[in-house]
């Protein structure tokens, strides 16, 4: 599996997000989300990379700890994409573009989502990948793509810029859009029948492997009018979300049936004295889907599009969680992580961040005295704590070991406040505590958890004996963690956390 989605939770629950509609389902359901893919951006015509962050929605998704992983979509298409990213130097113009957005608002990657292109693309976009690939894999960053239904037998324009053995390499995941296999303009039937599903994503794996796919899955449905189409046969079917598909069914006196073979919802309503045929996916519909999905071993799921759901979707999005609340075995240490703490240790970095777990979840006395206790567990280089009484995806907090092995060392030079330096893009100055951030161990604080994970600096970089190995390295200390750089190891990995949880937890 790709490094980069080792501490990604799975299966990964996916969605994408397109305007208000989308904002009001992502807010009311967030707390049932791993990833969110908004429309932050567009491949202009004239080959320019448009858009940017939607701050209410960023500042939404981190605070709940969510990964954000936003889509550039393409204006040009077939011949007119062809003709910008011919052009070699516009193509990687486009990736530093790209790449600047990622790492300019710390998003944890890309999706590029460019469909309406021909057989002529085909080499364009792998090459495109490739170089997007390139330059964001050293920065931790993910490089994903959407990429539309095919097999080996496929022979559509629609489908035939997408290379899948040649694309594999070049990728950590992509999106199979496995819907739209009936169309507005097509005859009616299910917009995600089971059978095609599996045959595209058993053709998907052979190419990329489960653990680099998604199973797309739509939250909306189609609306055929079958008596309007007898006398015009270019009458195209509407999309309706699954609030508007339960209100026609009451408001008409509709009938749901369930069709057993492709797995899906369909409404059959009269309006207006016009037969209506309605094919949508309800929670009977996504719960054959995921079965499918852990049946072929898939990395998770992507929805689109929030809005177009329905509150009967959630339930069996929540379950799949209970798989996340399994324990994780390690037998390095002979401990286990689950629940909340695992859910926490996932999505915040993992093994390189917390190391592995050392004890077993504990009952510690809590700061708020009395009787009370708290639910902790020790890790090698944290320690987490419970706090059930906040909203779920907040409720797992550090302990400040970095201020409990600094205490009683206030007076000595580096833990001395210092003046606010001369502001750059490598110093960062927290008045909150007077100490600053440099260079790489900046670079990591901002790229690895930041404020949330670390807390505020408390000293600046100073030289110090390690007590496990008794070498001498520059660290620096923050409230619940201990940086240090090791020369010795290869660049991108030499700043490593202190084993403050591991010194926490011999000293009970």
């Amino acid at each position: 599996m790709s490094s980069i989605l080792t501490p990604w939770p799975q299966p990964l629950r996916w969605t994408y997000t397109v305007g208000d509609r989308s904002w009001a389902s992502l807010q009311a359901n967030i707390g049932n989300v791993d990833v969110v893919s908004p429309n932050f951006f567009r491949l202009s015509q004239t080959g320019q990379v448009t858009g940017g962050d939607q701050p209410n929605l960023t500042k939404l998704v981190r605070s709940h700890n969510l990964r954000l992983v936003p889509m550039i979509q393409n204006d040009p298409l077939r011949d007119a994409f062809n003709a910008i990213m011919s052009n070699s130097a516009q193509r990687q113009n486009i990736v530093n573009a790209i790449v600047a957005q990622v790492q300019n608002l710390n998003l944890d990657g890309i999706q590029v989502d460019f469909e309406t292109l021909n057989l002529a693309s085909r080499p364009l976009l792998t090459d495109f990948m490739s170089r997007l690939f390139q330059a964001l894999n050293p920065l931790g960053k993910l490089t994903s793509i959407a990429l539309v239904s095919r097999t080996p037998q496929s022979n559509s324009e629609f489908s035939a810029a997408y290379d899948y053995p040649a694309l594999a390499p070049v990728i950590d995941l992509a999106t199979i859009m496995t819907y739209d296999f009936a169309w507005p303009g097509g005859p009616p039937g299910a917009v995600a029948p089971i059978g095609k599903q599996e045959t595209v994503m058993n053709y998907a794996v052979s190419c990329f492997g489960a653990d680099k796919l998604l199973l797309g899955v739509p939250f909306y449905g189609y609306d055929w009018n079958l008596t309007g189409r007898q006398s015009d046969s270019t009458l195209r079917a509407p999309s309706r979300t699954l609030d508007e598909t339960l209100a026609l069914q009451t408001k008409y006196g509709g009938t749901v049936r369930y069709d057993e073979a492709a797995q899906a919802a369909v409404l059959d309503y009269v309006a207006d004295g016009q037969k209506h045929q309605l094919w949508f996916d309800n929670a009977r519909s996504l719960g054959a889907k995921f079965a499918l999905m852990q049946r072929l071993g898939l990395r998770g799921f992507a929805a689109w599009r929030m809005g177009h759901d329905g509150a009967e979707m959630w339930p069996p999005i929540a379950a799949l969680a209970q798989s996340q609340a399994a324990s994780l075995q390690f037998p390095q240490t002979g401990q286990a992580v689950q629940g909340p703490f695992r859910r926490f240790w996932e999505r915040n970095g993992g093994l390189p961040i917390f190391g592995y777990p050392i004890s077993d979840e504990l009952d510690e006395p809590s700061d708020a005295g009395g009787s009370q206790t708290l639910k902790v567990q020790y890790f090698e280089r944290a320690k987490f704590e419970h706090h059930p009484e906040l909203p779920a995806g907040q409720d797992v907090l550090l302990t400040l070991l970095g201020r409990m092995a600094v205490a009683g060392r206030e007076a000595e030079t580096p833990f001395q406040p210092i003046a606010a330096p001369p502001q750059s893009a490598a110093v960062r100055f927290f008045p909150e505590t007077s100490h600053s951030l440099h260079f790489g161990f900046k670079d990591y604080w901002e790229k690895k958890g930041g404020l949330a994970v670390y807390g505020f600096p408390l000293s600046e970089e100073f030289s110090e004996v390690n007590r496990d190995d008794g070498k001498t390295y520059t660290v620096q200390y923050f409230e619940r963690a201990r940086f240090e750089f090791h020369p010795e190891l290869p660049p991108g990995s030499q700043v490593l956390l202190g084993l403050l949880g591991k010194q926490a937890l011999a000293s009970k």
